[in-house]
C-alpha cells in the first residue's frame, strides 16, 4: 500500500536566499501543459552502461504523461550528458539552470560527478531528486533541495557487510576499492558494521579505475585466504578482478559487490559463467529482473523504449519517480518548485512496488531509503536473496 501524507495549507519558502523572494523563479520551468526536468546521465563514454537507470525513469515518465500528466501538465525530460566526467557534469548543470531553466532536476550517475554539483545546486535551489548516484555526501549534510531516491552508500554498505556476515563461520574478511568517494561511501560503512560485529577487515586493498590487470591485488589476497571479499569497484574493474581472481584459483571465494555493478552485466562482461558464480551485488528490488514483480515495469520500459535491453539499472530511478509524481499530485495545479519540496518532506512509507524498501523523506531526512536485498546466482539462476541462503 502506498502511504503519502498531505500537507500543503500553505508552503513555506525553501529556496536559495539568493532567490527566495523571487516569484518568476518559484515557476521556472513550469507551463500550463508542462513541467521541464533537467535528467544529467553518463550517456557516452565508459561507464556510459549506467545511463541505463534513465531510459526506465523517463519511460515512467511517458506512462503518466500518456494517462495525462499530473494535474494537465506533461512531464518533459531535458537530457544532458556528464559522461561520468566532473566537468561535463557541472557544464551539463548550469546548461540545464541557467539556460534551459528547468522546473527540477532528476536522475544523475557516478557520486563524484553528483558531488561536484552539489554546491552549485545547492545555491540554485531547485529540486533535485538523485535517482541513482548512492554518496551519502551528495544529500548529507542535508540540503533543503536534495533528495535521495535510492539507497545511499551507507545503506549499501551496511546491507553488503550483513550478508558477508549471514554466511556461516566468516571471519577473515578483505576489502578492495577504488581510492575515490564512491568506494568509501560502501566500504567505510562496510567497515563499521563488520568492526561492530567484532570483525576487522584482515586486508584492505586499491584497484584503481581504469586498472585493467588485479594481478598484484590478487596475489595479496592469495597469501590471506579470506572468507569473503568486498569488492567496490566500478562494473569494468570488478569483472577484470573476477576474471584473475579465478585465473590465480581463488574463484571460489564469495564476492560481494555494490550497486554500481549488475550480475547480468557483469556475466557478459566476463563471458564465463564461473567467473560470476560466487559474486553477489547488492539488489534495490523485490524480485529477480525477469519475475512476476518485476515483469509490469519490463513491458513498461519496452514499450516506450523497444530496444532497450535491461539489466539491474534499467529500473534503479523508476521508484523516486514514482515518489516526484505522487508529491506533485499532492501539492495540485497550484504548483511552484518552494511547494514540491515541502511536499516531498511529506512522502512517507512509501511502498513503490519495485524497490525492496519504502522511500521515506523528512524535513530533517532526504536520505529516503534505508536498506537493501542482495542478488547472486543460485543453482545457475539469478535469485534476490536476504541474507546468505535465504531468498526474499
Amino acid at each position: 500500500m502506498k502511504i503519502f501524507t498531505t500537507m500543503l495549507a500553505t508552503a513555506a519558502l525553501v529556496a536559495s536566499p539568493l532567490l527566495a523572494d523571487d516569484a518568476e523563479w518559484e515557476t521556472w520551468g513550469l507551463t500550463d501543459d508542462a513541467i521541464t526536468i533537467g535528467v544529467m546521465g553518463p550517456f557516452s563514454g565508459n561507464a556510459s552502461s549506467y545511463s541505463k537507470a534513465l531510459v526506465g525513469m523517463m519511460a515512467y515518465y511517458d506512462k503518466v504523461n500518456d494517462a495525462g500528466g499530473v494535474h494537465g501538465r506533461k512531464l518533459v525530460a531535458v537530457q544532458e550528458d556528464t559522461a561520468c566526467d566532473s566537468a561535463k557534469g557541472l557544464a551539463a548543470a548550469k546548461k540545464l539552470i541557467s539556460q534551459d531553466e528547468v522546473f527540477m532536476l532528476q536522475g544523475n550517475s557516478c557520486s563524484g560527478v553528483a558531488l561536484a554539483l552539489r554546491p552549485t545546486i545547492v545555491e540554485a535551489g531547485l529540486p533535485w531528486i538523485v535517482a541513482h548516484a548512492v554518496s551519502d555526501s551528495i544529500s548529507d549534510p542535508m540540503a533543503h533541495n536534495i533528495f535521495h531516491g535510492v539507497p545511499t552508500g551507507s545503506a549499501n554498505g551496511r546491507a553488503m557487510a550483513a550478508f558477508v556476515l549471514s554466511k556461516p563461520d566468516t571471519e577473515n574478511v578483505a576489502i578492495i576499492e577504488h581510492s575515490n568517494d564512491w568506494a568509501h561511501s560502501y566500504s567505510n560503512p562496510a567497515r563499521d558494521y563488520l568492526k561492530e560485529h567484532g570483525v576487522s577487515p584482515s586486508q584492505e586493498l586499491t584497484m584503481e579505475r581504469g586498472q585493467t590487470d588485479a594481478t598484484a591485488q590478487i596475489l595479496k589476497l592469495r597469501q590471506n585466504k579470506p572468507d569473503f571479499i568486498i569488492a567496490a569497484l566500478y562494473e569494468a574493474e570488478t569483472a577484470i578482478f573476477l576474471r584473475d581472481l579465478k585465473k590465480y584459483g581463488m574463484g571460489d571465494i564469495p564476492v560481494m559487490g555494490t550497486a554500481g555493478t549488475d550480475l547480468e552485466n557483469t556475466l557478459k562482461r566476463t563471458g564465463d559463467f564461473d567467473t560470476v558464480k560466487n559474486y553477489y551485488v547488492i539488489h534495490s528490488y523485490v524480485d529477480n529482473l525477469d519475475g512476476t514483480l518485476m515483469k509490469p515495469w519490463a513491458d513498461m520500459i519496452h514499450k516506450y523504449a523497444p530496444d532497450e535491453e535491461l539489466s539491474t539499472f534499467s529500473f534503479v530511478s523508476i521508484g523516486s519517480a514514482e515518489a516526484l509524481v505522487a508529491a506533485l499530485e499532492a501539492v495540485g495545479p497550484d504548483l511552484t518548485r518552494s511547494k514540491l519540496i515541502a511536499a516531498l518532506e511529506q512522502v512517507h512509507d512509501f511502498d513503490t512496488g519495485i524497490l525492496s524498501d519504502p522511500i521515506t523523506w523528512t524535513a530533517t531526512d532526504h536520505q529516503g531509503v534505508k536498506s537493501s536485498a542482495v542478488a547472486g546466482f543460485v543453482d545457475g539462476e539469478p535469485t534476490v536473496l536476504k541474507a546468505w541462503g535465504q531468498p526474499y
